[in-house]
């Protein structure tokens, strides 16, 4: 009788952490596809910053003129749309995005995608100019758009679980 009481905790333990680690998996390289759909505030990018924040987990195309650099940072680099260098937008371990715009402009965003400060590379110095956001936010959707485009709809949509884990960070 205890070997059947061990044998049936010890079955739903491993059922349990096999549920917990594919949705765990789902959430994470299916994020991008999720975030599109979920609701949020007017200033968060949830879609930008699920690119960034997960580009390790998610699909990742072998696009002509898209480069990824997973070394410390997450980068995105787009070559298709170069200036003086490529675009690029990137996650930091410190929980901050950045866009460089390929001339000289570097967009410091906050976790919640709020712009905290505009450097120019060039100069080294900060940026006090007023900034068109919305342009902003295009050339960053410009240059990771490929990205976003290649992924799918996932095999099990956990939508409602996407929205319940994120509602407080894209609100």
């Amino acid at each position: 009788m205890l070997k059947k009481v061990i044998l049936t905790i010890f079955i739903a333990f491993i059922v349990f952490v096999l549920a917990f680690g594919y949705a765990f998996s789902n959430l994470k390289s299916e994020s991008v596809y999720y975030a599109q759909h979920t609701p949020h505030s007017k200033q968060a990018e949830p879609v930008l910053m699920e690119v960034a924040l997960n580009l390790d987990w998610i699909y990742a195309p072998d696009v002509k003129g898209i480069k990824y650099d997973y070394d410390g940072y997450r980068n995105i680099y787009n070559y298709n749309y170069a200036k003086k260098e490529a675009p690029s937008f990137c996650f930091w371990a410190s929980g901050e995005y950045e866009y460089f715009d390929g001339d000289s402009l570097n967009y410091v965003f906050d976790r919640k995608f709020k712009l905290v400060e505009v450097w120019n590379s060039d100069t080294l110095k900060r940026v006090s100019k007023n900034v068109d956001l919305p342009a902003v936010k295009k050339d960053i959707y410009r240059t990771v758009q490929p990205v976003i485009d290649a992924q799918s709809e996932p095999l099990i949509n956990l939508q409602w679980l996407y929205d319940w884990v994120n509602k407080d960070r894209f609100n």
